[in-house]
């Protein structure tokens, strides 16, 4: 099985916070998969009896997570008739009332600068009109009678961008420290990466998720893109080390029960081995949890990931289950990931015919990303675009593509739309090329020095607030969210309808764009602008074979004020 890691902001994420991800389920969870119809009461019972301890609840969905403390406990799983499956667990590692409309933006939202550094939209916050959200804060700016749930590292409810956005009815934290404490000891725990029990945010990622979906238009600093609706926090991955997949199902699961949300935003992504069957019994959960959510009238947004492979969509038997709209990394050279010069070997990189979660998982829609811009690069960064600078909404260098994509969402981007290793100093994210939202004061991405730096998020304080800037389809997902959030907040018909609401969504996506970027180049073996060789192909954009219209956007990018009006 290929181990897969949860997204934070790209490539910042990748250099600053996997490593400790790496040692995989340490825990011992094992996930029991019971036949239709048994009882919660009886799920439990039969696990108690085989001599394990129930972890994480997932009876909506007839599983349960577990942790086995006997060494009977297989075969008496084995020879409970009511058993359908049991395995280990997986890590991945990183939405009535009156509306309200015709708010004003906050004061950042416009400001044509940071640090010096601009962009073509001339504001820092420009995603928004790349969305058209000023056209559909004329009708809504949210209802609070929307709710939108943010399955990710938690969220900082107490910074100034959130207060009241967060509902603490919704939501809680789904990292079972108590029972992994008590069943393994601080110790085992500390030593395994999970060092990260609370409830609050210690990343950052989540914090800037939900801002960019709800923060406040309060007049202070930036503002989300539908600040008037509720934010449920279901925290289920941990700071520095993402979550299993036990704890991202039981936060899904929990988020569309009774008293469930409207929307659900999941900016995680892994992948799966089909042919493996513990993680073919993984996925089918995932697909039985969207399911639900769906029965339940939830709508549910994934990234769709920040590897720049092709992920198709495809009819599949998984786990002995036919399936259709499974997304798939194709089979053929565009399903390696980007690799990072001075690799000496492709294995790694190597994601063919593996299967995304969660946005890969039918009923999900996958969002992947754009750039503001192609930025012009100086004559001494070999491998800038000499072609189509200028050129808007381009598919994010980084961003997965390919047929199971449905939508398109600003993601940010860096300046020169090439890898920092590429672009070199002047390749940043500030002054409006990535996504600028809130963050959480000791989050790792604030507190890290190489996360933290003006090349990366350029995380900074104002008032004693923290703010930086992002990209990644994670950033591109819940801008999707918080437009399906204004949408059921001025269309009530399209309420408890996912179906309709993102048909709504792609039928009135944007589509006259033209997309220059390009796959993963495996014939382009140049060094890296330090020097470093590219030995393998594959670190560097293919400028001269442009990927598709509806492989780069699905149906178009998202268009706030079009699928709000009529």
């Amino acid at each position: 099985m290929k181990r897969p890691s949860f997204l934070l902001a790209a490539f910042v994420a990748a250099l600053a916070l996997t490593g400790s991800a790496s040692a995989g389920n340490s825990f011992d969870v094992t996930l029991v998969r019971f036949a239709p119809g048994t009882s919660p009461a009886h799920m439990r019972a039969a696990v108690t009896s085989a001599g394990g301890v129930v972890v994480s609840d997932l009876g909506a969905i007839g599983a349960l997570g577990v942790v086995p403390r006997s060494p009977a406990f297989a075969a008496r799983m084995d020879g409970d008739r009511s058993v359908v499956s049991f395995f280990k667990d997986s890590v991945l590692g990183a939405e009535p009332g009156s509306a309200d409309s015709g708010a004003d933006p906050d004061p950042w939202h416009d400001l044509a600068s940071f640090l010096g550094v601009t962009n073509p939209e001339g504001i820092l916050q420009w995603d928004d009109n790349r969305m058209n959200v000023p056209a559909a804060w004329t009708t809504t700016t949210g209802d609070r009678g929307i709710a939108v749930a943010v399955l990710d590292t938690g969220v900082q409810d107490t910074h100034r961008e959130l207060h009241g956005a967060v509902d603490v009815g919704l939501g809680g934290n789904f990292v079972p420290c108590a029972d992994l404490h008590a069943l393994f000891g601080l110790g085992y725990l500390d030593r395994a990466g999970l060092r990260d029990c609370r409830d609050t945010d210690f990343e950052g990622h989540g914090t800037w998720v939900a801002s960019r979906i709800a923060g406040a238009a309060n007049g202070f600093a930036s503002n989300g893109a539908a600040p008037g609706v509720r934010i449920g926090s279901y925290k289920v991955l941990a700071a520095g080390l993402g979550g299993l997949s036990s704890w991202i199902l039981a936060g899904l699961v929990d988020a569309c029960s009774e008293h469930h949300v409207d929307v659900v935003n999941m900016s995680i992504v892994g992948y799966m081995d089909p042919s493996d069957p513990a993680d073919a019994e993984d996925y089918l959960l995932f697909r039985d949890a969207v399911s639900y959510c769906r029965s339940q009238g939830v709508a549910v947004f994934a990234a769709a990931g920040n590897d720049h492979v092709r992920v198709d969509r495809v009819g599949l038997t998984v786990g002995g289950r036919p399936l259709e709209g499974v997304g798939r990394v194709t089979l053929g050279s565009e399903g390696f990931a980007t690799a990072s010069p001075g690799s000496d070997s492709l294995a790694r990189y190597d994601l063919r015919g593996l299967l995304e979660v969660p946005g890969g998982v039918p009923g999900v829609e996958m969002v992947s990303a754009t750039a503001n811009a192609i930025g012009a690069a100086p004559m001494d960064v070999p491998l800038r675009w000499q072609d189509h600078v200028g050129a808007r909404d381009q598919l994010a260098y980084y961003s997965n593509y390919g047929s199971r994509v449905d939508l398109a969402a600003p993601g940010g981007a860096r300046r020169y739309e090439i890898p920092g290793y590429d672009g070199g100093v002047g390749d940043v994210l500030y002054g409006g090329w990535g996504s600028l939202g809130a963050l959480s004061r000791n989050g790792l991405l604030c507190s890290d020095p190489f996360a933290a730096s003006l090349f990366n998020a350029a995380c900074f304080t104002f008032d004693g607030q923290p703010f930086g800037w992002l990209q990644g389809t994670s950033m591109s997902s819940p801008n999707a969210a918080a437009v399906a959030a204004l949408v059921l907040s001025a269309r009530t018909d399209l309420r408890n309808n996912p179906d309709a609401l993102t048909s709504r969504l792609e039928s009135t996506a944007k589509t006259g764009l033209a997309n220059f970027m390009g796959p993963n180049d495996p014939d382009n073996a140049a060094p890296a602008l330090n020097g470093i060789a590219c030995a393998t192909g594959y670190c560097h954009v293919d400028q001269s074979s442009p990927i598709s219209f509806a492989d780069a956007y699905g149906a178009g990018l998202v268009d706030a004020g079009a699928a709000v009006a009529g």
